[in-house]
């Protein structure tokens, strides 16, 4: 686990390596089945579903990063092999992996 910024989340988060994928996906997709499950017998939005169902894929986030992400949706984007590497000059993640200049600084790479 690596700490790069997220800009979709506009801030440093600890985005997971693929050892760390592998715990973590299968518990997403629980996770993501239970919210909707919790909302089809409660009848719930969606704000409420996420916050009663269970939280197996944030907990282990948690675990695996020590940073609290009550989104579980945002686990999906902070997986560190959908990005490009470091940015030669302002050192933030690229936006793809076949990107061609850095978003941050504007440094082609």
């Amino acid at each position: 686990m690596k700490e790069y910024y997220c800009w979709r989340c506009d801030s440093i988060v600890p985005m997971l390596e693929e050892h760390e994928w592998i715990k973590i996906e299968p518990l997403l997709r629980q996770q993501m089945l239970d919210i909707k499950d919790y909302r089809e017998r409660t009848g719930c939005d969606i704000r409420e579903g996420i916050e009663k169902a269970e939280k197996p894929a944030t907990s282990m986030y948690y675990e695996l990063t020590g940073y609290l992400e009550n989104n579980v949706a945002a686990i999906y984007h902070h997986r560190l092999i959908d990005f490009g590497p470091e940015c030669n000059n302002c050192g933030y993640l690229l936006r793809t992996p076949k990107a061609k200049f850095c978003a941050n600084c504007g440094n082609r790479e």
